[in-house]
């Protein structure tokens, strides 16, 4: 069910950009076969369908790949654009590598799980491995961690050492008995000792370390730019924190019934939750016009 919010649909939408957990997937981490047949139809349609994730492209489920018409999509919290049929990145947006490695370093000590995304690819250490298990995740989430990542010994001096800034730094925090995230604040304050970055949560247990520019919006209005695409004629449809950026930026900001009450609040629109098939609703709605 939709909830008109603060605005209205003035052009026929052309793009979507969907995340992905919390959104399109129910609580299980799975896509309905409602939601794949929705998606599919409006890419018959002509809409670009785009999934617009925190994940690295390697994170992207193949039963999302598998839609039919799908063919481009956002990663890295909006810091690339990949062409999925050809692997070409078509935009990048990435940290500053200095800034990476010392965030890295500095929080390497702290009892967390460390991430860079590099290309299409996560990195994390062993102990990241070893501790994603008590994480406060659902068992599908601990596996699309672990099946992203690339292990290395020292994940400072291997981002140092390859030389390619990384899209993204995320850190995952274990929980304290009372469900605090542990080590949370002491990241924080490292962070914002650098402002060439800025971060999101995806989650409460996360915090998502982006070049300051990047964004899910900004990079599907770059999208859009080389689509022939304008902002009016782009939807997003998101839950949390890190859809901030692509809710506001778009022509039609789609807020999901379980999100984050800041993104209601910045949405046009209100839908569904992810286990009732709420973003599809969205797109039945006002891709496929079937109000």
């Amino acid at each position: 069910m939709l909830f008109p919010g603060k605005g209205v649909l003035q052009v026929a939408i052309r793009m979507v950009g969907l995340d992905l957990d919390g959104t399109l997937f129910n609580s299980k981490k799975e896509l309905t076969a409602h939601t794949c047949a929705v998606l599919a139809a409006a890419a018959r349609k002509g809409v670009a369908v785009v999934p617009a994730t925190g994940r690295p492209r390697i994170g992207l489920p193949q039963a999302l790949l598998a839609i039919p018409g799908i063919r481009y999509a956002v990663v890295s919290n909006g810091a690339a654009v990949c062409d999925l049929c050809t692997g070409e990145r078509l935009y990048t947006d990435c940290m500053p590598l200095d800034a990476a490695v010392d965030i890295l370093r500095r929080t390497r000590t702290l009892e967390v799980v460390q991430g860079a995304f590099i290309g299409d690819w996560g990195y994390m250490e062993e102990i990241g491995r070893q501790r994603i298990r008590a994480l406060d995740l659902v068992a599908a989430m601990q596996e699309y961690l672990i099946s992203s990542r690339k292990i290395v010994p020292d994940l400072p001096a291997y981002v140092a050492q390859r030389g390619e800034a990384p899209e993204k730094v995320v850190i995952n925090f274990l929980k304290t008995p009372d469900g605090k995230a542990r080590f949370r604040e002491e990241t924080v304050a490292v962070v914002r000792q650098y402002p060439e970055v800025s971060f999101v949560s995806g989650g409460v247990g996360n915090i998502e370390i982006i070049h300051k520019s990047a964004g899910k919006g900004s990079a599907l209005l770059k999208l859009g730019e080389l689509l022939g695409i304008g902002r009016t004629e782009i939807m997003a449809v998101g839950d949390s924190e890190n859809d901030l950026d692509m809710i506001e930026k778009a022509g039609l900001g789609v807020a999901m019934a379980n999100g984050e009450e800041i993104v209601k609040a910045h949405a046009d629109v209100l839908t569904g939750s992810n286990d009732d098939d709420g973003a599809a609703a969205a797109v039945e709605a006002y891709v496929l016009d079937m109000r």
